[in-house]
C-alpha cells in the first residue's frame, strides 16, 4: 500500500504540475477489523473527527456505532491525552482503532 497519491488538486489550476498528497494510515483491530474486512486503510482526513466520520461512512452503520466506544491512538498516544477528536493528523501518522475488549 502506498502512502502517496499524485493528483492535480481540483481547486488549483495546475496544468503540467502534480501535487503530492500524503495520507495517514489507520489500523483496525479485533471486531473493527472483522466488520471492515481489512486491517488498515489510508485517509486524507486532517483531524480524528473527520477520519472517524469517513470511516463510519466507508464501513457502514454498525461500524460507525462501534466507533463511538472505540479507543483511538495516534502514534501510540491516546487522543484523551492529546486534543480528543480535534487532534490533527499529519501524513506520517499511524492511527490505531481498538474496540472495547472484554476479559475475565
Amino acid at each position: 500500500m502506498t502512502k502517496q497519491n499524485k493528483i492535480c488538486h481540483k481547486a488549483i489550476s495546475c496544468p503540467g504540475k502534480v501535487l503530492t498528497i500524503t495520507m495517514a494510515t489507520v489500523k483496525l483491530f479485533a471486531s473493527l477489523r472483522e466488520l471492515a474486512g481489512e486491517k488498515e486503510f489510508s485517509t486524507e482526513a486532517t483531524t480524528i473527527k473527520e477520519m472517524l466520520r469517513q470511516a463510519g461512512e466507508r464501513y457502514g452503520p454498525e461500524f460507525a456505532d462501534r466507533l463511538k466506544i472505540t479507543t483511538v491512538l495516534v502514534n501510540g498516544n491516546n487522543i484523551a491525552h492529546l486534543q480528543w477528536k480535534n487532534t490533527r493528523l499529519r501524513s506520517d501518522d499511524v492511527v490505531s482503532l481498538f474496540p472495547p475488549l472484554g476479559g475475565g
